[in-house]
C-alpha cells in the first residue's frame, strides 16, 4: 500500500496516533523513526507495546529512509512517526519524498513560540519548515482526523524570523 500518515509528534505513539488516527486509517504497521528511541532498549520496548494488534518498529532515521520506498509494495497501510521537524527534514534529505506531512504535536519547550494549542516552534523548527516547503512537502497542522487540516502557512509560520 503506502504510508497512510506521516506525522511529526514529539510524543511519538500515544492515544491520538493509536486510537484516533488508527481508528480512521487502520494501519498494519507503525514505524517510529527516531535515533534516540532506536538507541534505547527501554524506550523501544515501551513504544512497541503502545498499539495492540499493530506491528510497531522503532528505527533510526537512516533505517526509516531505507524502508520508505519498499513500503509502497507492502500490504496494508502504515504510519511513519518522527519526533520533530529536524527528523522529518533528515528523512527528506535522505530521499523520502512525501507529498505532505502531518504536524500533530510539537509541544511547549523553552524558546518555542505558540502557533496553536499543540504546535510550538523555535527558529530551528522554522528553518526546517522552510527547507521542507522548498522540497515540495506540504505541511498540514491537524491533531486528530475529526478536525480540519490547516496548512501551516495559513497560521503565518512560513515567514523567516
Amino acid at each position: 500500500m503506502s504510508w497512510a500518515l506521516i506525522r511529526v509528534d514529539d510524543r511519538l505513539v500515544h492515544g491520538q496516533v493509536v486510537v484516533a488516527w488508527g481508528g480512521r486509517l487502520h494501519p498494519r504497521r507503525i514505524v517510529i523513526a527516531d535515533d534516540p528511541a532506536a538507541g534505547s532498549a527501554w524506550e523501544r520496548d515501551l513504544l512497541t507495546t503502545g498499539a495492540p494488534g499493530v506491528e510497531i518498529s522503532v528505527v533510526t532515521l537512516a533505517e526509516a529512509a531505507a524502508l520508505y520506498a519498499g513500503e509502497a509494495a507492502a500490504e496494508g497501510a502504515a504510519f511513519l512517526v518522527v519526533r520533530d521537524l529536524a527528523g522529518a527534514l533528515e528523512l527528506v534529505r535522505r530521499g523520502v519524498r512525501p507529498d505532505r506531512i502531518n504536524l500533530g504535536g510539537l509541544h511547549y519547550a523553552a524558546g518555542k513560540e505558540k502557533v496553536n494549542d499543540y504546535l510550538y516552534l523555535d527558529d530551528a523548527d522554522r528553518a526546517a519548515v522552510r527547507e521542507l516547503r522548498a522540497a515540495g512537502v506540504a505541511l498540514e497542522v491537524q491533531d486528530v482526523p475529526s478536525t480540519r487540516p490547516v496548512k501551516l502557512a495559513e497560521l503565518g509560520v512560513e515567514e523567516a524570523r
